[in-house]
């Protein structure tokens, strides 16, 4: 058996197949992949490594580290060598092309205990500090021959397309692992673009699509445009959508053009993905995230944990095989959403309908969901504080024409308010200077797509930004009205 939390980190920042083989061999000799998208490759993560209790680390050549940081919580640290064949090399690392020439074909996977972690999945909460969801092995076999199962009748002849990122919970439990235990093809894309998924899709007759919605509204848009011209794949059987809710129109006019049925994904980081869906077998409720999924238990409580009556809004939590172990080295975080019951409080408010469909209204946590993503508006506002010429920020997600959330940040300059020593309107950053300073320091999915300067952000009595008020009348689109 492996030595208990031994480790094979998976570097490559840009991510290809050999995600994939790293990811096998990882959970195939008994460690634990860890996999995360840093914020950017110039400003240190010690987020991350303060989490970590091995003695050292390895830092990018052009990665910048705190190391007073460093030094307090007793880490040593190990610069990488810049790229080259014949560079230096980090010691205890293994290239890929020197693992598979000493491969031997009479390996043998390592016994391992089913709940410990296979996979570190590093997800942002409302503080904005990363915490490394324990995936276990347990999860990961339960999530695909249950929960999966019971939504998709996965065979060796499907053939899935990779469009997801791996290093996401919903590209790596639904695209990659479920696949792969069932024997199907998974046909990785190397770069998204509309057309080419569409002629990825054609050209291998790919039987299950998992993606999010904004690429099922623009394959759609082709299909609208182009209908005349544009071969229309038709071997497409099963569409999972997650991140965000679609249209109805966009639903019943995406079965119209495909043929196919686009089913409606609830799931988490924590509960290991998909844990309902909405439109299975063809059984839809608009607005709704479906029912709970086989072997999943799904229920609405009040503030003191007590369950409500249907139609009453609360806290949707879960139970199953499924949920995740709790946060590495953080176990104040972890109590805070996994009971002693093995509940976990997802931090979204709904309800239940007389039907068992579900409905989320509202959000707990202040988090913004942007292509499948989560962003934390904390992390990213205090980035924006760290400017020169920033006194505070408040981000908030504003949605879009076409419905997605996107990240809009309210600013306000170290001169606002100062009309003793207030000069001119050069001190106030602009919209270019921001948009660079984001681009240092945040990774691109997380950077504002907006920025509004204000004079003050409007605030609680105790000093809370009020967020809602910052919205202004811009409806969520993620939240639905509560049917009466």
């Amino acid at each position: 058996m492996a030595e208990k939390n031994t480790w094979r980190y998976i570097y490559n920042p840009d991510g290809d197949a050999t995600d994939v083989v790293a990811y096998g061999a990882s959970v195939a000799e008994g460690r634990i992949a860890g996999k995360y998208q840093l914020s950017t490759t110039l400003v240190p993560d010690t987020l991350i490594i303060q989490r970590s209790k091995e003695k050292g680390i390895i830092a990018g050549a052009d990665v910048s580290v705190d190391k007073e940081a460093a030094a307090s919580q007793k880490i040593k640290i190990a610069r990488m060598a810049r790229s080259g064949r014949n560079g230096a090399r980090p010691i205890g690392t293994i290239q890929l092309s020197e693992l598979t020439a000493k491969a031997s074909r009479k390996f043998q996977a390592a016994e391992v205990d089913p709940d410990e972690p296979a996979v570190l999945i590093y997800t942002s909460g409302t503080t904005g500090n990363p915490k490394g969801a324990m995936i276990t092995h347990r999860n990961f076999h339960f999530q695909t021959t249950s929960i999966v199962k019971g939504f998709i009748p996965f065979s060796h002849t499907d053939r899935v397309i990779g469009v997801l990122p791996l290093y996401h919970i919903y590209g790596l439990a639904n695209s990659l692992i479920s696949s792969i235990y069932y024997g199907a093809c998974v046909v990785l894309m190397a770069s998204y673009s509309p057309q080419g998924l569409l002629d990825t899709i054609d050209k291998h007759q790919a039987t299950i699509l998992p993606a999010i919605p904004s690429m099922y509204q623009l394959l759609l848009g082709i299909a609208r445009i182009k209908s005349r011209s544009t071969k229309i794949p038709k071997s497409i059987k099963y569409c999972v959508s997650g991140g965000a809710p679609l249209p109805l129109a966009v639903i019943q006019d995406f079965a119209k053009a495909y043929e196919t049925n686009i089913m409606e994904g609830y799931g988490l980081t924590e509960s290991t993905s998909s844990v309902s869906i909405n439109g299975v077998d063809g059984v839809y409720k608009e607005g709704s995230i479906g029912k709970a999924g086989q072997g999943v238990e799904m229920k609405v409580v009040d503030d003191d944990g007590k369950d409500v009556p249907n139609g009453t809004e609360g806290e949707i939590i879960l139970k199953s095989t499924t949920i995740f172990k709790g946060y590495w080295n953080n176990k104040e975080a972890t109590d805070q959403v996994l009971n002693s019951d093995g509940w976990f409080f997802t931090g979204d408010l709904g309800y239940r309908d007389d039907d068992g469909f579900f409905f989320i209204t509202d959000r707990k946590k202040d988090i913004i969901i942007s292509h499948g993503y989560n962003i934390s508006p904390r992390e990213v506002e205090e980035v924006l504080a760290t400017h020169p010429k920033v006194s505070e920020a408040a981000v908030v997600n504003v949605p879009s024409q076409k419905g997605e959330e996107t990240v809009t940040a309210f600013v306000v300059p170290k001169t606002a308010g100062d009309t003793e020593n207030a000069s001119t309107s050069a001190d106030a950053p602009t919209a270019r200077e921001l948009v660079e300073f984001c681009e240092l320091h945040l990774a691109t999915y997380k950077r504002p797509k907006n920025f509004i300067i204000v004079d003050s952000l409007p605030k609680s009595a105790t000093g809370k930004v009020l967020r809602k008020e910052l919205r202004g009348n811009v409806e969520d689109q993620r939240l639905i009205d509560k049917k009466e």
